[in-house]
């Protein structure tokens, strides 16, 4: 405990603090704080007060916010789009990447640096391996994106040459710049890990590490799925030459991606390798983990106490959204909603389209 009371005081506080500091919450400590920008989306205007007041901000993250001011915007709304698209990646699951709903009556600092997904979300999880790997890709592809729009002050678009396989093709000169998006988003993501921090120095790192190969993961899967975007040029309509750009995928391909790889993510242990702590299968049988994959430290549980009310589809099989698996055989029961549509439209001159309104019943299964 020595060491303790000494590093302490070297950081200026002094070792009466001692028993305060272990009794701050380790739930609020936990660094993920940052993804609570998808929740901000319309009210994220830059100015330097923003990055002094983000409290969810790492020391890392508020420097780049200062120094890369027009791109955190951008990084929010990364964020949001990899919320979306976990919403929508999970919509048949019992964890359904739902954020967690702020309760601000409280003044601890839990309240004060709210975790997106709250308790729901277990941290050593498959669906927390996931949140990492599509939070990295949705910021790395948005600032990516951002950057080839040639409308910020921080960065550009890629005029790196690159290699067209058809000699009819011709590079253009603005590719998507992934090199700036992922190397932006690993810093501003990965600082989450490697900040020094008080709960880290009793505690080994098997989650740091989980979340730093996560996070890569969803890095790379944005950069592994870019392709050629092409317009063709020629007269008469003819395709004699095509000006080509390197892009980034739609964000659903990519998401598409991960959840393929969360399916079979796999399950891992700290080992030592030398000297060096690294992230190795506990099935012996399954070979080292690639970057490309997944990993996960503990089994998930059920979530069934968040299933009541979710809908699901009568199946006879017992795949993702059936209601015998989202309901956890606590039943369900069944509503009849009237569905109203716009049908048999017709263009009338000029200059608008008159429709009918059309309605059916569907029959809607909710779990109890």
């Amino acid at each position: 405990m020595t060491f303790f009371i000494k590093h302490c005081q070297s950081h200026g506080i002094g070792a009466s603090n001692y028993i305060l500091l272990i009794l701050i919450p380790i739930h609020g400590l936990l660094g993920q704080q940052w993804m609570m920008l998808a929740l901000s989306t319309s009210s994220i205007v830059y100015n330097r007060k923003l990055c002094d007041d983000r409290n969810f901000l790492t020391d890392t993250q508020r420097q780049l916010c200062l120094n890369y001011g027009d791109l955190i915007p951008k990084v929010a709304i990364g964020a949001e789009m990899a919320y979306d698209e976990c919403r929508h990646q999970f919509r048949w699951e019992r964890w359904n990447c739902i954020a967690h709903k702020k309760n601000d009556s409280g003044g601890n600092l839990q309240s004060r640096l709210p975790l997106l997904f709250g308790d729901s979300l277990v941290l050593d999880s498959r669906e927390a391996a996931f949140v990492s790997a599509i939070f990295s890709a949705g910021v790395s592809h948005e600032i990516t994106k951002a950057c080839s729009s040639n409308q910020l002050t921080s960065c550009s678009c890629d005029k790196t040459s690159s290699t067209l396989e058809k000699d009819s093709s011709k590079w253009q000169s603005c590719n998507d710049n992934i090199v700036f998006g992922t190397s932006f988003a690993k810093q501003f993501i990965d600082s989450v890990e490697l900040k020094w921090s008080l709960t880290k120095l009793f505690s080994n790192h098997d989650r740091s590490l989980m979340n730093l190969h996560n996070n890569e993961a969803g890095r790379i899967s944005v950069k592994q799925t870019m392709w050629w975007k092409c317009t063709c040029h020629g007269t008469s309509g003819s395709c004699t030459t095509k000006i080509c750009s390197k892009s980034v995928a739609n964000f659903r391909h990519i998401g598409n991606l991960l959840k393929k790889e969360y399916e079979k993510a796999i399950k891992v242990q700290i080992k030592y390798v030398s000297t060096k702590q690294v992230l190795m299968p506990i099935n012996e049988q399954i070979p080292l983990v690639t970057n490309t994959q997944l990993v996960f430290l503990k089994k998930s549980p059920l979530y069934c106490n968040s299933v009541a009310g979710r809908r699901c589809k009568i199946k006879s099989s017992d795949e993702n959204g059936s209601c015998s698996n989202m309901c956890c055989g606590k039943g369900y029961h069944t509503q009849i909603k009237i569905i109203e549509k716009n049908c048999s439209c017709k263009f009338v001159w000029c200059c608008k389209v008159t429709c009918q309104k059309c309605s059916h019943k569907q029959k809607i299964h909710i779990c109890k």
